[in-house]
């Protein structure tokens, strides 16, 4: 009887023990439990879609690299969610940068031609109403310049290795986000040092994914995802996107296999009037100069792939620390 005594308090201890550590959630799922939803009147939700043929392309918002298409093929329904780079209402910037097709083949295309294409449509939903018949209102059309004024004529700027151009659209949006609004003008840094510091930061992302310490990664990216979480998702957690965005964060921890690769050759690119800093991989076009590799299950196969990742980084207001910001 006094064994079985002293056997009782053990096991509930155990008992407890067990639902303690199943209840336990992980970083990157508490990142998003404590953001009060916002159930605004209306919710809208910008997206940005790109059409092209006989060029590459890159569709930048205020800034931020949104979107990039470097295989030559059309694409089809690739809308974008850009209400993150949009911090406020009032007119955004857009910048659409045209690259030549280089090598297809037996053929080279070291020039954008007069067969370049490029057509831009941004469109709104709101967030309050069901996807299924949901109405999406076109907020602004774009095409690359012609020499007819209609979007399929010739491409006006032909024969160069390199076409950008900028307009603006009005976007109305119910929140403000901090993002890089009072971020510090990173050109104006002495940029061998900038450079130092951007280099020490990678090196210590690359540190924690390949340390697989997930804690101290979610310490990294909060700031990003919590402005990412109230602009796109309205801090709404039952959000199918948002669940399908923390698998694939958690992947990156929950792989078993680990490999470091050294940045890319890269440039230096600057965004939002220099408050903004990337680093671009000279040889892999469009790819970020970061990559790591992991385990994924690809169609019932598990595979290792190469994952690029642009990390956008500034300095807030009266800080010397990089952050992410995007």
């Amino acid at each position: 009887m006094q064994l079985l005594q002293k056997l009782i308090p053990v096991s509930v201890c155990f008992i407890v023990f067990i639902s303690c550590a199943q209840n336990k959630q992980r970083p990157i799922d508490q990142l998003y439990k404590n953001a009060k939803q916002l159930d605004y009147p209306s919710m809208p939700q910008y997206y940005i879609e790109g059409y092209q043929s006989g060029c590459f392309y890159e569709i930048y918002v205020n800034g931020i690299l949104v979107f990039k298409h470097y295989k030559n093929v059309g694409l089809a329904n690739h809308a974008v969610p850009i209400n993150d780079d949009i911090l406020k209402s009032g007119p955004q910037k857009v910048t659409v940068k045209l690259f030549p097709l280089g090598q297809i083949g037996d053929h080279e295309f070291p020039l954008l031609t007069s067969k370049s294409r490029f057509d831009l449509t941004i469109f709104k939903r709101d967030k309050a109403t069901p996807w299924e018949g949901a109405d999406y209102d076109v907020v602004h059309k774009y095409f690359a310049p012609t020499t007819t004024g209609e979007s399929h004529g010739p491409f006006k700027n032909k024969d160069l290795p390199y076409f950008e151009e900028t307009f603006t659209f009005n976007a109305e949006v119910p929140y403000e986000l901090e993002g890089w609004s009072n971020s510090q003008n990173l050109k104006e840094m002495d940029q061998d040092l900038l450079e130092k510091e951007i280099l020490d930061f990678y090196k210590n992302y690359a540190d924690v994914i390949y340390q697989q310490d997930e804690e101290a990664w979610v310490k990294l990216i909060k700031k990003r995802e919590l402005e990412y979480f109230k602009a796109v998702y309205y801090n709404d957690e039952k959000s199918k996107s948002l669940k399908n965005r923390i698998k694939d964060f958690e992947l990156l921890f929950d792989s078993e296999f680990k490999e470091r690769f050294p940045l890319d050759n890269f440039s230096i690119v600057f965004g939002a009037n220099g408050r903004i800093v990337t680093l671009k991989s000279i040889h892999r076009l469009g790819k970020s100069a970061f990559s790591s590799k992991l385990e994924k299950e690809i169609n019932g196969e598990v595979l290792k792939v190469r994952k690029s990742s642009y990390l956008f980084l500034h300095k807030p207001k009266g800080s010397n620390t990089l952050e992410i910001i995007r």
